[in-house]
């Protein structure tokens, strides 16, 4: 059941929209499903007329390795949108409060500060068991994607390198305390720290490296609609828009669009990521699934990401407090050992 406050919320939201409406209704269950910002999210209508509204906390982005934001680069990120729709790519179109602005700012009864974004609803369902269909679909919006960013030089948006965040979360398991593991528990943990960074290494970046940056957002299984013949109808997610360089970007579509069994299985298929790439390279090979970068990226974004992080804190955590907990720990790294070699395998 919502709570009032959550309906006082969003009508004073809506009120800064200039929505001139007698009645609106929030469907009762939230669209943010694995969220970990306290991000609200729903699906309402106004006067019968289907909205998709996010409201994020001030604080959503305090301690965030992966998501900074400001008024400016919200502003940007929603007048990106509107170039991609611009160029054929189908974002969810973005309402304009009557203030000029992209977006409102709105405080809860609590003093609580909140960002509000409005767009018109899509009609869609998610996708998270992959096909070669859907895998070759997602390779030719990606492609799209990075194209049309290389003609938009007005606005501009700060490069995003992964392996920065990496390292610091590699920094953090490095500094566990591993004096009381037995010792092949120790030998297993450092010889996944070190092929962590043998990784890290491969996946930077060189200085001297020409590559032109391209414009990307977070495209991953929850943040893309489609229709029932698998035709993509909408993106939904405006909160990662930034500039990235294509194989960075592509190392995460791969991870996601080779699942064949949903968004939280570790089975992933070359044939589905042979699908993805083939698409997005034609009719010119832009990015040769033999570089290294691409492996060495792919790995990282399944074996070194915030949920490995979080979950191997914890487990070292417990099993201080309960030695029977380093049976657990052992399992954990075995588990994502296996998803790094078959991360890497789908490029062989």
């Amino acid at each position: 059941m919502l709570h009032s406050s959550t309906h006082d919320l969003i009508y004073q939201a809506l009120t800064n929209y200039g929505l001139d409406f007698h009645s609106f209704e929030i469907e009762p269950v939230s669209l943010t499903t694995y969220g970990k910002h306290g991000d609200l999210h729903y699906k309402i209508l106004v006067d019968e007329r289907p909205y998709s509204i996010r409201l994020l906390p001030k604080k959503r982005y305090v301690n965030s390795d992966l998501s900074q934001s400001t008024p400016d680069l919200l502003t940007k990120q929603l007048r990106y949108t509107d170039y991609l729709r611009a160029n054929g790519i189908p974002f969810m179109k973005c309402v304009k409060p009557t203030d000029e602005a992209l977006f409102t700012t709105i405080m809860d009864s609590i003093g609580q500060e909140w960002t509000c974004c409005l767009f018109h609803w899509i009609d869609g369902h998610h996708v998270t068991a992959n096909t070669e269909q859907t895998a070759a679909r997602m390779g030719q919006l990606a492609r799209q994607l990075h194209d049309v960013s290389l003609h938009e030089q007005e606005i501009q948006f700060p490069f995003i390198d992964h392996t920065v965040t990496y390292q610091r979360w590699l920094g953090d398991l490095q500094r566990l305390s591993a004096s009381r593991m037995p010792e092949p528990v120790q030998n297993s943990f450092q010889e996944y720290l070190t092929l962590a960074q043998q990784h890290l290494d491969t996946a930077r970046l060189p200085k001297s490296s020409s590559l032109q940056p391209v414009i990307s957002t977070d495209l991953n299984s929850l943040n893309v609609l489609w229709d029932s013949d698998q035709h993509i109808v909408g993106i939904v997610d405006h909160e990662h828009i930034g500039a990235t360089d294509r194989v960075q970007d592509l190392a995460w579509l791969i991870k996601w669009y080779a699942r064949t069994e949903g968004i939280d299985s570790h089975d992933v298929s070359g044939r589905l990521a042979k699908s993805l790439l083939t698409h997005y390279n034609s009719p010119t090979l832009l990015v040769p699934k033999e570089d290294p970068r691409l492996a060495s990226l792919l790995w990282l974004s399944g074996c070194m990401n915030l949920h490995f992080v979080e979950r191997t804190k914890q487990l070292a955590f417990d099993a201080e407090n309960n030695p029977v907990g380093y049976d657990q720990f052992q399992l954990h790294l075995q588990t994502y050992r296996l998803r790094g070699e078959r991360l890497v395998g789908l490029l062989t």
